[in-house]
C-alpha cells in the first residue's frame, strides 16, 4: 500500500510534553500500520533528534526556532522576519518530500507551517497545545490552518474566546502507551537518593517554568513538615530548565525550600531520561499547575497506579475523575489533600486500583492515533 508523507514541524529539539506526545503519535500510527510516512523537521541536534533517529524515524533539520511573545516593535519585526525567511525552506521541504499534509506540532511551528501550507496549497494542521492567550494573533493563525487540533476542551474554549471559529477546531486528547508506563516495584533514582524505605514521597515532575506553580507544592510541603503525624513524608521536584531561561525561578524555588526549613526532606532532581523510573520513585504525584492545557504527566502517573493530586482547573479536570481515580482540589486545599493521601491507606488503594484502567480506556495512544488518522484522511 502506498504511503502518504506527513511533514511534522516542531520548534524544539528538546524533550518536553509536546515532543513526547508527538513521539507517541508516531508510534501509534506505526503500530496501527497506518499508511503514513512521517518526516519530522527539527531545528537542531538535541535529545529529541537523537531519540527519533535511534527509533528509525526520518528526521531532517530546518531553520525552525522558539519564538517569544514580542515585547515591542523590534521583537515583532524580528519574529516576522524569521517566519518569512523560514517559510520558503519549509515550502521546498514539503514539495520535495511530496508531503500530503503539513502538521505543525505547536503554535510556534504553525507560524511557519501555516504560511508554507498557504503557499504550497497543502493542508496545514495546527496542533494547539497551549493555553497562552493569543488575542489578535489567533484569527490570523486560524486563517492559515485547514484544521486545528486542540488537546483539550479548555484549549478549544480558549481558542474560541480569541476568535477562532469553533468549526475549525477538533478536540483530540493526547494519548499514551500504557506499556511504556507499567507499574514498577523498584526505582533506581529512589535508591540513589537514599530515601528511607518507610518514607512516603510526594513529587512534582515537569519542566521548571513559573506556570507549573511549584511554589504551591513547596508551601504545602512546609505545612505537612510541621505536622508530627506526617513525619514520614518526603518531597521531590523532578525536572529541569530545558531552555536555560528560568535560572531566577529555579533560584527562587531553592530559596523557598531553605526558608521553609525542609532541608533533609526535600530533593531537587534534574530532568530524567527514564521518566518511568523517576515516576516509580514517587508514592504520589502532585500537579500544582493552574494553567495546564492538558497534563500528560498526570496520565503517566495514573498508568503507573500512582495516586494523583491535581488542581481543579483546566486540563487535569478533563483527565481526573475526582475521588475515583485521583483527587482534584482547590489551591488552598493542596496540603490537606496531600495529608489525606499520606494517612489514608484505603483511599490510596482505591485511587491506585482505578487509575490505570481509567487511562487505558480513555487515553490510549491507539485511540489517539486512530482519531488523528481519521483527520488526515479528511484533509486529504
Amino acid at each position: 500500500m502506498a504511503k502518504d508523507t506527513v511533514l511534522y514541524l516542531n520548534h524544539s529539539a528538546q524533550m518536553s510534553g509536546a515532543e513526547a506526545s508527538l513521539r507517541s503519535l508516531l508510534w501509534g500510527l506505526r503500530r496501527a500500520d497506518a499508511p503514513i510516512d512521517p518526516l519530522i523537521a527539527l531545528p537542531s541536534e538535541g535529545p529529541l533528534t537523537s531519540l527519533l533517529r535511534d527509533e528509525g524515524w526520518s528526521v531532517t533539520l530546518a531553520p525552525l526556532r522558539r519564538l517569544h511573545r514580542p515585547r515591542g516593535l523590534i521583537d515583532t519585526m524580528a519574529s516576522l522576519l524569521h517566519v518569512l525567511q523560514t517559510a520558503p525552506h519549509i515550502c521546498r521541504l514539503a514539495q520535495g518530500a511530496h508531503a500530503k499534509i503539513i502538521h505543525s506540532n505547536s503554535t510556534t511551528a504553525h507560524l511557519v507551517g501555516g504560511l508554507a501550507g498557504e503557499k504550497t496549497g497543502k493542508p496545514a494542521l495546527w496542533h494547539c497545545r497551549d493555553l497562552v492567550p493569543l488575542a489578535k494573533m489567533a484569527p490570523q493563525l486560524s486563517s492559515k490552518a485547514t484544521k486545528i487540533v486542540a488537546i483539550s476542551n479548555c484549549v478549544a474554549d480558549s481558542l474560541e474566546r480569541d476568535g477562532v471559529p469553533r468549526d475549525k477546531i477538533r478536540v483530540i486528547f493526547n494519548g499514551i502507551d500504557p506499556d511504556e508506563w507499567r507499574p514498577r516495584e523498584r526505582s533506581v533514582m529512589r535508591e540513589l537518593l537514599a530515601i528511607p524505605e518507610d518514607a512516603f514521597v510526594f513529587g512534582v515532575m515537569g519542566q521548571l517554568v513559573p506556570w507549573k506553580n511549584h511554589h504551591a507544592f513547596i508551601e504545602a510541603a512546609a505545612k505537612l513538615a510541621q505536622d508530627e503525624g506526617c513525619s514520614h513524608a518526603r518531597f521531590v521536584i523532578i525536572g529541569g530548565d530545558l531552555w536555560g531561561e528560568q535560572q531566577s525561578y529555579v533560584n527562587q524555588l531553592r530559596d523557598d525550600v531553605k526558608k521553609s526549613e525542609l532541608a533533609g526532606r526535600f530533593n531537587f532532581v534534574p530532568h530524567q531520561s527514564d521518566g518511568a523510573d523517576a515516576m516509580a520513585a514517587l508514592d504520589c504525584l502532585v500537579h500544582p499547575a493552574l494553567d495546564e492545557p492538558f497534563g500528560r504527566v498526570v496520565m503517566e502517573a495514573m498508568a503507573m497506579n500512582k495516586p494523583v493530586i491535581a488542581m481543579n482547573e483546566n486540563g487535569p479536570r478533563e483527565i481526573v475523575r475526582s475521588e475515583e481515580d485521583g483527587l482534584l482540589v482547590e489551591p488552598e486545599k493542596l496540603a490537606e489533600a496531600m495529608k489525606r493521601v499520606l494517612l489514608d491507606a484505603d483511599l490510596r488503594e482505591h485511587l491506585s486500583r482505578n487509575a490505570r484502567p481509567s487511562v487505558e480506556s480513555r487515553f490510549h495512544i491507539a485511540d489517539h492515533a486512530s482519531k488523528m488518522l481519521e483527520l488526515y484522511n479528511e484533509l486529504g
